[in-house]
């Protein structure tokens, strides 16, 4: 067997290996996910905004629309879920001041 074959014949590489294909752009999907996040987390200015996706990014950005698929994603696990409210999170089982049977084991 000969390494001069591919698995399926002789295909042509989709991308020659000098080129590079330019990446994908962001989704309409993304931008409303990054929209959403940007309003839970209080940013109501364009310069609170702008400064947190470019925080987020690691570069200048001058819309939404100028971000990469790719970018979208890692903006978006970086702005990570919207801060909580505090205390509202807590279950009145986390402030029982009387030991339960199991707490008695």
């Amino acid at each position: 067997m000969t390494d001069d074959l591919s698995l399926f014949g002789a295909d042509e590489p989709a991308v020659p290996p000098n080129q590079v294909s330019a990446p994908a752009p962001i989704t309409d999907w993304q931008v409303d996910l990054l929209r959403k996040a940007l309003d839970a987390r209080g940013h109501t200015t364009m310069e609170e905004r702008q400064q947190a996706i470019e925080s987020a990014a690691g570069r200048k950005v001058t819309s939404l629309r100028s971000l990469a698929h790719d970018e979208g994603m890692q903006v978006l696990s970086r702005l990570g879920p919207p801060p909580s409210g505090g205390q509202s999170r807590r279950r009145s089982w986390d402030d029982r001041e009387e030991d339960t049977w199991i707490d008695r084991l």
